[in-house]
């Protein structure tokens, strides 16, 4: 997929029936990384709108805000209560 394409994708809003339902995506977890996120592209169709059972959601990214590691090292800190 192509970064035309991807970004394509996030400026659309689909309807909530015409989004994947995420909890019927398969991965394989002994092929490579990039063949993994390829499978998990084709399966899902748009990254940034997709479904989790009855829940819209919709995955958007701030541009020079905190990078997924980051984010996730704020959250565990603060569950850790660090």
């Amino acid at each position: 997929m192509t970064r035309a394409q991807l970004q394509q994708m996030q400026a659309v809003v689909p309807a909530k029936t015409e989004r994947v339902d995420i909890s019927g995506v398969q991965l394989d977890m002994d092929v490579p990384a990039a063949m993994r996120a390829e499978h998990y592209l084709q399966q899902i169709g748009n990254p940034y709108a997709f479904r989790c059972g009855d829940i819209a959601v919709n995955v958007r990214f701030c541009p020079g805000g905190k990078t997924l590691a980051q984010a996730m090292q704020t959250y565990l800190a603060a569950k850790a209560g660090l």
